[in-house]
């Protein structure tokens, strides 16, 4: 039922512990297609030690997370896709919280649940009622609670031919740009519960690392055309970057984020 992409980059240390905490799911119907995205280290043999059918292990050239996620969900067998990152783990529950999901609201394609981060770090959670329920306006709950981890997120394969894949021009933000666009055309069931674990300390995190503003989310976002929560939330991600490249004294990013966003900042 499930096809769980994980894209693998010199993960040797970590993606032992994150192929085991799937196969550890209480709920077995699945696959595993680990995209190895021209991996320098001993992370491919990492892999093979794994005597398990149900996992592919697919080798490419390197050209990123985003074509390495790609590359997953076309190679997938089955109709919903499960993302883990290759440094990520999952509770036993994971997987079956979510088919429980999809039984509960069988016309919908998108499906969430809650995350934790591994240093233990609060963060901030809108208070919910029920333990699963749709989310209601995804950017206005979005300007202050971290909704989605790319690896607690499943998604009807179907979805990306309607809304596109991964952008792989991009090498920060690639996620949220996808999030976004599907937030945008669909509802999204989100459960309270924390099924996934983001490894802070994890190898060769993107996020930690600069990148050329063209690189990043933040250089497709135009608010001329956009109202509302979504222009707030929107507005909310630039003044972000802007601080960051501040701090970073990336002064040549900053002049390029005020001057095509500085009239609209101000409306």
């Amino acid at each position: 039922m499930f096809s769980v992409v994980i894209p693998l980059y010199n993960k040797e240390h970590s993606i032992k512990n994150t192929i085991q905490s799937v196969l550890d799911q209480n709920f077995n119907d699945f696959e595993v297609v680990v995209v190895n995205d021209g991996s320098t280290d001993n992370s491919p043999e990492v892999v093979k030690q794994f005597a398990d059918s149900r996992i592919r292990l697919i080798h490419q050239e390197n050209q990123g997370v985003s074509a390495a996620r790609n590359r997953g969900i076309k190679e997938a067998k089955y109709e919903w896709i499960a993302f883990l990152d290759g440094d990520d783990l999952w509770k036993e529950n994971h997987l079956e919280i979510l088919n429980n999901m999809i039984s509960g609201y069988p016309n919908e394609g998108v499906f969430i649940t809650g995350f934790a981060y591994s240093d233990g770090r609060i963060i901030f959670k809108h208070k919910r009622v029920f333990p699963v329920f749709r989310v209601g306006d995804y950017f206005k709950e979005s300007l202050k609670e971290l909704l989605i981890s790319s690896s607690a997120i499943v998604i009807n394969k179907k979805l990306f031919k309607e809304v596109g894949y991964f952008n792989t021009n991009l090498i920060r933000g690639e996620d949220r740009d996808i999030w976004d666009r599907l937030a945008r055309r669909y509802a999204i069931i989100k459960a309270t519960a924390e099924t996934s674990i983001y490894k802070v300390e994890a190898e060769n995190r993107a996020c930690n690392n600069k990148h050329d503003l063209k690189n990043t989310y933040i250089s497709l976002i135009n608010l001329e055309n956009t109202r509302g929560s979504e222009r707030a939330y929107l507005k909310h991600l630039i003044i972000l970057e802007l601080k960051r490249r501040i701090v970073w004294k990336d002064i040549r990013s900053v002049l390029s984020i005020l001057i095509k966003h500085n009239i609209q900042l101000l409306k």
